[in-house]
């Protein structure tokens, strides 16, 4: 891989301190993406691990969870960070898990949040008004799940989403509370119906459609198999086995990493969070392009303003982005 490196230096207040923003440029296409001037801005910290961004266009704001703090909070422009639910997740008694909050979030088409769940191990529908939550969905065939993570919608009004074992009390090692004995990706139908999809994948993380929906992305956070996996669709399921569309070992071999969230643009590029960055993708599966944050980094979202914005473990940041396309 041919690096060519753009270091761009610059204050930042909220730091108190000087900072860095290290763009590294695999291939001139990048550029095309995000100027060479952009710089990295944080804008709240004092979480644990921030998760599930979200961009909320009709109150012009950003939703984003902390899974470890079991909370949503909002950011926007005039209030910065503040908190929008609380408890997001596990409201019983006592401590449950040490992520007991939720974690994926999207807002689906009639402008619902839909919330990837950990501690009550369910798909939730939260409204934006009045924050209520309900049950989407809980349980396939009978067993619950483990703890949704990431969760995505097809145009036709249904979604996909990963059940790795994150959220659960004792994680990948809880033989007690695990009633599905995989971490299995599923399809939500708008009626609450779940249907499995892939039931061998060791930790399916993050999950994402192509621009046409012809196609679903699943990231594994497998330290053996750090892939970006790529699955042909028709409608709601999945045709063939699927293939290794990134493969973080091969491509970064001197580092330590595998993906976390998955975002993909109107063109076909994959802006995956993994290590201290977001790895930027082109269709073809060729990496284009590194946003180095400094932070371990769990997820992106791309907002209407024409943002980036990236959740960094106690962290959100956000860097501004010639096109969105």
């Amino acid at each position: 891989m041919k690096n060519i490196y753009l270091l761009i230096s610059f204050f930042m207040l909220s730091f108190n301190s000087s900072a860095q923003t290290k763009i590294e440029i695999f291939d001139p296409s990048f550029l095309e993406l995000i100027d060479s001037t952009s710089q990295l801005e944080l804008l709240a910290d004092g979480m644990k691990w921030a998760e599930g961004p979200v961009w909320d266009g009709k109150n012009n704001r950003l939703l984003f969870s902390d899974p470890a703090l079991n909370t949503i909070f909002s950011w926007d422009e005039k209030n910065g960070k503040e908190v929008f639910l609380h408890p997001s997740g596990f409201d019983g008694d006592g401590h449950y898990s040490d992520e007991p909050g939720t974690n994926g979030l999207l807002i689906n088409k009639i402008g619902k949040l839909i919330a990837c769940d950990h501690g009550n191990r369910r798909i939730a529908v939260i409204d934006l008004d009045n924050k209520t939550k309900n049950l989407f969905a809980g349980n396939w065939d009978g067993k619950r799940f483990n703890s949704p993570n990431d969760i995505c919608e097809h145009p036709a009004g249904y979604y996909f989403f990963t059940d790795p074992p994150y959220g659960l009390p004792h994680r990948e090692k809880d033989s007690v509370n695990k009633e599905i004995p995989f971490n299995g990706v599923y399809c939500l139908s708008d009626d609450g119906r779940v249907s499995l999809l892939i039931d061998h994948l060791d930790r399916p993380n993050g999950i994402a459609l192509s621009p046409k929906a012809e196609q679903l992305f699943v990231a594994l956070s497998d330290g053996n198999n750090p892939y970006i996996m790529r699955y042909a669709l028709k409608g709601k399921s999945i045709q063939g086995e699927g293939t290794v569309f990134f493969d973080f070992k091969k491509n970064f071999p001197n580092e330590s990493m595998a993906a976390d969230g998955i975002k993909i643009n109107k063109q076909g590029d994959v802006f995956a969070a993994a290590g201290k960055s977001i790895v930027v993708i082109n269709k073809q599966g060729n990496p284009i392009g590194r946003i180095h944050t400094g932070n371990p980094t769990a997820n992106c979202a791309f907002g209407d303003d024409g943002y980036l914005y990236i959740t960094a473990k106690d962290k959100l940041m956000r860097v501004k982005l010639k096109s969105l396309d």
